[in-house]
């Protein structure tokens, strides 16, 4: 009686939990589009790109007009006592305003005045003894050698666009490490839900053989010593499937935490653990890595914005040539608002040209910036050949795996039949009952080890698909 209320209790146990099993299930592909739709990674990796976006936007202030007013009170004496006037007190209002022009790397100034001058002079010299002056003038300074185009003007600015091209490949590239480790989460869950199928297959055929051993026993078939080994199997069992099951959980868990989705804690993983695919070939693998890999292309973002920034430094190097054309016009009269009629015409062109006589800085920014592009250079060859190695060995494993796994599916059909055979030999009083734990335990363990390894490839498939880029787009 004993044996069977232990019979019923394990029956019982497996019979809790079928029905408690969820009845929602979940792709990979459905979690990993979860973990995307709401891990903060995602909205703090891309705001990297707005920061930097928002950046460029401030440099663009450098164009911005400048306005400057001031307003002055000066008094003067005569050097010479007897040429001109003894003294001159004045007070000049006067605005200045200018605006760098990144199109063509030029400067733009206007400026306007208005002076009032108190004169101490004699009346000998029919000279008037206050009056007001106005002045406008326009200029506008030109580069023909530095900075022509603007080229410097907008250097921070271009350099900043790089920037903004690497964040936003840095993170996707953040986001798909996230979204590769959250896969291989998903397949570690697959696997404990294969694994636990397994354990609940192995805890029901020892139920069946301690079902069994008691009716061979009652019957005076078999000792009472076979009896409590099938018990002792179906207690190990019992405890193996709890300890999965919590395992299961826990991995559930901690994926509905990892994708923000209370609903994660009702579903099951819906992945065949053992399906495989068709990979291309190394060569044609190898050739669209790189040509297509994001870390590649961000350090060849790198290597263009350095290249840019070289030609900066040359820019820098080229002797200062400037055009300069000025406009204005002024006038000088007793009243305030004559002297506004401005009919004194000025015009002025000149052509400006200044060198450092040795540039040092400039031929030594130039210098390091050679290095930096051939150091850069050569750790994109570094990388690629990192990669393509990791590839190379990735795709040869999987590749390798599927023998592997051919061999595992031959050995559980092997085991199979070996317990078969057991089975039928202790059936008919030739055989013991070790024998068919032993042989029951093999198949139990020939099926762990083609898990184990489907659980292998497809890892080293979520690496695959990774190294690719395949992961997040």
């Amino acid at each position: 009686m004993k044996h069977v209320e232990r019979f019923v209790l394990a029956a019982a146990i497996l019979l809790f939990l079928s029905l408690s099993a969820p009845a929602q299930t979940v792709t990979l592909d459905g979690f990993l589009a979860r973990v995307s739709a709401s891990h903060p990674v995602f909205r703090s990796e891309r705001l990297a790109a707005e920061i930097a976006a928002e950046e460029q936007v401030g440099l663009q202030g450098e164009e911005d007009w400048r306005a400057l007013s001031y307003a002055t009170i000066a008094h003067e004496q005569a050097a010479v006592p007897g040429v001109g006037p003894e003294k001159t007190t004045s007070v000049m209002l006067g605005g200045h305003l200018e605006r760098t022009l990144w199109r063509t790397g030029g400067r733009f100034s206007a400026t306007a005045s208005m002076v009032r001058a108190d004169l101490d002079v004699s009346p000998m010299l029919g000279i008037p003894d206050s009056y007001y002056q106005t002045e406008l003038g326009v200029a506008y300074a030109h580069p023909l050698m530095r900075n022509k185009e603007g080229a410097l003007d907008r250097l921070e600015y271009d350099l900043k666009s790089y920037d903004i091209r690497s964040a936003e490949t840095a993170a996707l590239e953040a986001e798909e490490a996230l979204l590769a480790g959250a896969a291989v989460k998903f397949l570690n869950w697959t696997y404990l839900t294969e694994q636990n199928a397994i354990f609940a297959e192995r805890l029901r055929l020892s139920e069946e053989e301690l079902a069994r051993s008691i009716r061979k026993r009652n019957a005076y078939l078999i000792d009472e010593a076979d009896v409590i080994r099938a018990e002792d199997a179906v207690h190990f069992w019992e405890q193996t499937l709890g300890l999965g099951e919590a395992q299961w959980k826990a991995m559930r868990a901690e994926l509905s935490v990892l994708a923000q989705d209370e609903s994660l804690l009702d579903s099951s993983p819906d992945c065949d653990l053992y399906e495989m695919i068709d990979l291309l070939p190394l060569e044609e693998a190898s050739d669209v890595l790189s040509r297509d890999s994001r870390l590649l292309e961000d350090l060849g973002i790198r290597l263009e914005q350095l290249r840019h920034a070289q030609s900066g430094y040359e820019e820098i190097a080229k002797p200062d040539l400037m055009l300069v054309a000025e406009i204005g016009a002024r006038r000088a009269h007793e009243e305030p608002v004559e002297s506004l009629a401005l009919d004194k015409p000025d015009v002025a062109l000149s052509l400006q040209y200044g060198f450092p006589l040795e540039n040092v800085t400039a031929n030594s920014d130039i210098a390091r910036g050679n290095l930096e592009i051939r150091r850069l250079e050569a750790t994109i060859d570094e990388v690629e050949l990192a990669l393509l190695s990791n590839l190379a060995a990735v795709h040869t494993q999987m590749t390798e795996l599927d023998s592997v796994l051919a061999l595992n599916r031959e050995q559980i059909e092997s085991a199979r039949r070996r317990t078969e055979e057991e089975l039928d030999l202790y059936n008919h009083g030739r055989g013991e009952l070790t024998f068919v734990i032993q042989a029951r335990d093999g198949e139990q363990q020939a099926r762990l080890t083609l898990a184990q390894n489907a659980l292998t490839y497809h890892t080293l498939l979520v690496t695959y698909r990774a190294l690719m880029d395949e992961l997040h787009n």
